[in-house]
């Protein structure tokens, strides 16, 4: 049985200049990961094939959902469905991703 509950810190890690990306949880319905995105780090905008929803625990940045951009702080979500997505951390950032299994 997977665990049921997590702190959030032991997922938080920064490199200089890049970005980590962690795996919590995985399950049949859902995944989550936590993104930790170092100062001034860029996620290019792409194409993903599932859908996403992000919620920013800490740090600013601009998520680009589509042809559209969302400045995000702590407590913003955004939802991003399949398709064309990236993010621009201004102020490094710590950011919950919950998504379809791939």
């Amino acid at each position: 049985m997977p665990r049921r509950k997590y702190d959030l810190s032991q997922f938080v890690k920064f490199v200089p200049c890049d970005r980590v990306k962690s795996d919590v949880f995985k399950s049949k319905h859902f995944n989550v990961v936590v993104i930790c995105l170092d100062e001034a780090y860029e996620i290019t905008p792409h194409h993903e094939p599932y859908d996403m929803l992000f919620y920013v625990a800490s740090g600013e940045g601009k998520i680009t959902v589509g042809k559209r951009r969302y400045r995000a702080g702590p407590g913003s979500m955004i939802y991003a469905p399949a398709g064309v997505r990236g993010i621009e951390c201004i102020e490094r950032m710590v950011v919950i991703g919950i998504q379809e299994p791939h």
